[in-house]
């Protein structure tokens, strides 16, 4: 962040706003006419607000206002200042008015995200401030692309560009440009950094709008060094001509951000995530975890999401052309295995999870719920589990009825998790026909009239709410239904397949961390004289664990290339299930193990692993119980008769 000693402090003005577009922005058909498509061009609107700025008004908010709320050790206030900025322009090349009062949004995005008054704001942070100021966009919605410069020290994984063409500073209708610049002083000690908002670019100069000043342009000469290999690599901002040179202060481009404004149909259309690789993934999630713990957001998924669907995270195995990001279930594994790390309850922060069956849909609408997980706005449950009818699934007592034009269904839910927190629930029936097994699947909104959530207590996974449904002459269109009615088996069977892998490796990640706990204890507690870490039976349960979880994990990453390649076989039938046994089994012996390492510290809320064992212990019935998945894998290696055997009709 660029240090207090080169910023020039502008005096609070008056909070007072008015005016915004003109009433021909968009025409009555909700198309947007030419004078709208002008309000799209960055530059225009950036003009409108700096005419509109002043002594009386504030279109915009000045980085010496928020200063003194920012630790003095810490720089400026920057970042704050220009996402709020950048919030007003998206607002009028969204064809909205300004923000009534910006500052007021401001001071609410340091409530939201308290970090940002220490001042020093990385990549992921503005990227997460920026997707904090979506709510205040309306029905628009922007995705947001990162590059950083090769040799930039504020990148982690994001994409740099490449050092034979240097950054792209095209400017471009419904697009926003955010440039940071590293400020290196006279002496040469980095200060920090700055950022702007890119209003115009020519081939060898910019004009952006400075939070500094933001009622008048600021104006660079762009200045190309080479790097190690290429001559654009490095890109310098100079004083244009005859005005007063930098004062020894050097001006380096380290990261452009690309904020676009994206309309329904291009939500698939977006820029990859600016978290595009595993490591960034879960980058993300560590330091989300660190802003949310002891916070009542650190177990929400919906605040998740919301928090993080600027990054993608949402829709990471969605497919693109709803808003996703199309990762393979190779790759999903590694996120759910970090999620996990952290907390079991993490399970439901990335990907789509039970959102994933409405792909089977060709309704619009439907799919737009789709869409909207990915967004980070909605969030699905399923329920399938009745008070009389748990792993017996066939044996549902809920019924569809055909009428015309759709369904009635009837029926009762119950042990059934999400509910209190989803926007739509996938609800499984008998089929009209009524044949044993053969199950109809319907998406309905959990506010729909006839259904009823009820609510029970759970000991673990408090994440997420737990309870049932009734539902009672519950209506619902045609294009409600998911496949064909009596398709609903299948559906569901191929659905929990990946969802069975992904809470598995979630598991891992719970029993993992919990070694990591146990053997820092090892380390530090001192007992008899030393470390008990010499105790050798105390060490022995981490390297067993450690390799047994290891090669669950193997195994899971075994069985995500299965599905991959569309291999939903017995075999990959068999591995699942037993991943899902034997994973979370272990996971909890290892759990156990550094719960008695701690000794009375282990059962107490000082450390989490009194909580890791109560989830783990929820995941052990949830999604197929260890019992269930172990007949399983015989059935689906040695034949149904085993299965018959056991479970089978009694002649």
């Amino acid at each position: 962040m660029l240090t207090r000693t080169i910023t020039s402090a502008v005096s609070v003005a008056a909070l007072v706003l008015g005016c915004g577009l003109p009433a021909d922005a968009q025409d009555k058909s909700g198309e947007r006419s030419a004078a709208a498509k002008e309000y799209e061009n960055p530059g225009f609107a950036l003009n409108l607000l700096q005419r509109a700025h002043g002594p009386d008004e504030d279109a915009f908010v000045a980085q010496g206002e928020l200063d003194p709320l920012i630790d003095p050790a810490g720089g400026g206030a920057c970042a704050s200042a220009v996402c709020a900025d950048l919030m007003q322009a998206l607002r009028v090349m969204a064809g909205l008015d300004r923000y009534p009062n910006p500052h007021k949004v401001a001071l609410a995005a340091f409530r939201d995200q308290p970090a940002l008054l220490k001042g020093r704001v990385s990549n992921e942070q503005l990227v997460r401030l920026i997707a904090f100021y979506q709510s205040y966009l309306g029905h628009a919605k922007v995705g947001v692309d990162v590059v950083s410069a090769p040799n930039s020290g504020y990148r982690t994984h994001h994409r740099t560009w490449a050092e034979a063409d240097g950054p792209d500073l095209d400017v471009s209708p419904r697009k926003l440009k955010v440039l940071s610049y590293t400020v290196t002083g006279p002496t040469g000690a980095v200060l920090g950094r700055h950022f702007v908002l890119l209003k115009g670019a020519a081939k060898d100069h910019i004009d952006v709008v400075d939070p500094v000043k933001p009622g008048a342009d600021r104006h660079y000469v762009l200045d190309f060094k080479p790097g190690e290999k290429e001559a654009r690599a490095r890109l310098f901002l100079n004083n244009p001509p005859g005005m007063p040179r930098t004062g020894g202060y050097v001006y380096e481009v380290n990261t452009v951000f690309t904020v676009s404004l994206l309309d329904e149909g291009e939500l698939g259309k977006r820029p990859a995530p600016a978290t595009a690789s595993v490591e960034s993934v879960n980058h993300l999630v560590d330091e989300t975890a660190r802003e949310l713990k002891g916070t009542n957001e650190f177990l929400d998924p919906r605040a998740w999401r919301k928090r993080t669907a600027a990054f993608g995270l949402p829709g990471l195995d969605l497919p693109a052309e709803y808003g996703g990001s199309g990762w393979p279930a190779v790759k999903m594994v590694d996120v759910f295995r970090r999620a996990g790390w952290h907390n079991l309850n993490f399970r439901d922060v990335v990907g789509g999870a039970h959102v994933r069956p409405l792909l089977k849909s060709t309704n619009p609408d439907v799919l737009a719920v789709v869409r909207q997980v990915a967004r980070g706005d909605g969030y699905v449950a399923i329920a399938i589990t009745e008070p009389e009818a748990g792993t017996d699934i066939p044996a549902i007592k809920s019924t569809a009825r055909k009428v015309e034009g759709g369904y009635l269904l009837n029926g009762a839910k119950r042990f059934n998790a999400r509910l209190d927190q989803a926007t739509h629930v996938v609800l499984f029936t008998q089929g009209t026909a009524g044949e044993r097994g053969k199950l109809s699947a319907f998406v309905v909104p959990i506010n729909s009239p006839g259904l009823t959530v009820e609510r029970l207590q759970a000991h673990g996974l408090t994440g997420n709410s737990y309870g049932g449904l009734r539902f009672k002459d519950l209506k619902v269109s045609d294009g409600q239904l998911l496949g064909k009615d009596g398709e609903g088996m299948g559906i569901f069977f191929e659905h929990f397949l990946y969802w069975r892998l992904m809470q598995s490796a979630a598991a891992i990640g719970t029993g993992e961390n919990a070694l990591d706990q146990m053997a820092a204890r090892l380390k530090a507690r001192q007992a008899f004289g030393g470390p008990i870490g010499r105790f050798t039976h105390l060490q022995q349960p981490i390297g067993q664990y450690k390799t047994e979880l290891r090669m669950a994990y193997a195994l899971a990453r075994e069985a995500a290339a299965r599905i991959d390649r569309g291999d939903y076989g017995k075999e990959t039938r068999a591995l699942i299930c037993g991943i899902k046994a034997e994973g979370v089994e272990m996971a909890l012996r290892a759990t156990d193990a550094a719960v008695r390492a701690f000794g009375g510290e282990g059962y107490s809320t000082l450390v989490d692993l009194g909580d890791r064992l109560r989830d783990l212990n929820g995941l052990r019935i949830a999604d197929g119980t260890t019992d269930v998945m172990r007949m399983e894998v015989v059935r689906q290696t040695f034949g149904e008769e085993f299965w018959d055997m056991a479970a089978g009709p009694k002649k």
